[in-house]
């Protein structure tokens, strides 16, 4: 229980002139805003109020995995101090712990929290999600997909058990004779054991023909009946279904050069081949008809950028790795980064402002390499650093992006900073 005195410290806070002025401009759609000086627990208080003050869902993207493991249970726990959110709503969305065309499967405990991640949130049931740039870079499918991949069973209700099971096997659990583990089913009869995600006990599902006559949660132990529930939801363990029509979209994008024909046609005739899962297989699961971003599962998202300076390096150098391990691999235009990663999120696109230029220069250093450019219209130079390897020559055309929310503008005169904002608005 939290102390009414508690909630009223965090009310006074939430008062504050300073951040009812950051607040203000979030709501007026002012545009980008930043905000800093701010302790990392001051910032995850700002995200608990602030998405309570929108009332819209709020995407904060970070560096990587580690920056969500530090900052979901604090923000949760703020959330529950000041009741500004429903700490079950704040929720994490971890990128893949391998690249693509590494031949490598990430590691399913990635798979499970990415799948319930997007189950959440196709589902409304996230209000803050905290996900690193490769995550929210990453092409996915229609929410209603992700909606599909848990079911949830109620007692009293009629179900088909054979496409229950089905299900279940689709959504990565494992059939085994005695449930012990999460990610567990068994089948026995009028029987069907249970061990979903993030449940505290499996649950078995006992059935009269084909309605579900009693949920009861049990100890895995001694598969002992215990606590009768109403209804259980069956989380998945994978947001790529193991299914065939997936499988044989991907085994044809990479067989392209073997077969020839229009895609459909190349399709089936993988499927009638056979088709099989490979070691990493689920990162090419974007060639089966992701045409979604990570935006687009929450339409009208407030998006922060924490830490925007880190976020643009870690970008950066992730992009660069992903592209080395792309030229590494040989899958050449059978699949490039391109078809599985956004380049350039929509999402956070506002946030970084482009300008055509012109290469006059490339210059490799090792581990990067260094544009001369010239801007368009112009004689200026610039500057720009990219990753080790790229495609770009003197005398190619690019389009070079700017940081605005890390963009400082000084005096000449005095070198003293000139603020972009002063407390009532932009100056003149």
């Amino acid at each position: 229980m939290i102390l009414p005195f508690v909630r009223d410290v965090f009310a006074d806070v939430e008062k504050s002139p300073a951040l009812q002025r950051a607040i203000a401009r979030v709501k007026g759609g002012a545009g980008r805003t930043r905000a800093s000086g701010l302790t990392p627990t001051g910032k995850a208080l700002f995200y608990s109020l602030l998405q309570r003050a929108t009332a819209r869902p709020l995407a904060v993207v970070v560096s990587d995995n580690r920056s969500v493991d530090e900052l979901l249970p604090v923000i949760r726990s703020l959330a529950e101090l000041t009741g500004a959110v429903p700490p079950e709503s704040v929720i994490g969305l971890p990128a893949y712990d391998v690249l693509p065309f590494e031949s490598q499967s990430p590691h399913p405990e990635i798979q499970e929290a990415r799948a319930t991640a997007l189950w959440k949130i196709a589902t409304g049931g996230a209000n803050i999600v905290i996900t690193p740039f490769a995550a929210a870079s990453m092409r996915l499918r229609e929410a209603s997909f992700y909606a599909g991949l848990a079911q949830v069973v109620l007692r009293g209700e009629m179900i088909d058990p054979e496409r229950l099971v089905e299900h279940l096997r689709l959504a990565g659990y494992s059939q085994v004779d005695v449930v012990e583990m999460p990610g567990e089913f068994a089948h026995r009869g009028g029987l069907i054991d249970v061990y979903p995600p993030e449940s505290e006990r499996p649950v078995r599902i006992e059935l009269f023909g084909d309605e579900v006559e009693s949920l009861r949660k049990f100890d895995p132990a001694t598969q002992r009946s215990a606590v009768a529930t109403e209804e259980v939801a069956l989380l998945p363990l994978t947001e790529t279904p193991v299914d065939e029509d997936t499988l044989a979209a991907i085994n044809a994008r990479l067989s392209g050069h073997r077969l020839a024909g229009d895609e459909e046609a190349v399709e089936e005739a993988v499927r009638y081949s056979g088709v099989s899962v490979f070691p990493g297989w689920e990162l090419y699961a974007p060639v089966a008809g992701a045409k979604r971003s990570f935006f687009d599962l929450l339409p009208g998202a407030t998006v922060v950028l924490d830490e925007p300076d880190t976020l643009s390096d870690a970008h950066a150098a992730w992009w660069a790795k992903l592209t080395d391990a792309h030229e590494r691999s040989l899958v050449g235009n059978l699949v490039r980064p391109e078809d599985l990663y956004e380049v350039e999120p929509a999402g956070v696109a506002s946030c970084f402002a482009r300008i055509p230029a012109r290469v006059i220069a490339v210059e490799p250093l090792g581990a990067e390499t260094l544009l001369v450019l010239t801007l368009a219209d112009s004689k200026e130079e610039v500057i720009a650093q990219v990753g080790r390897r790229t495609a770009l020559r003197s005398g190619a055309t690019a389009t070079i992006g700017l940081d605005t929310t890390a963009l400082h503008l000084f005096d000449p005169a005095t070198n003293k900073a000139i603020p972009f904002f002063d407390r009532g608005g932009p100056r003149a």
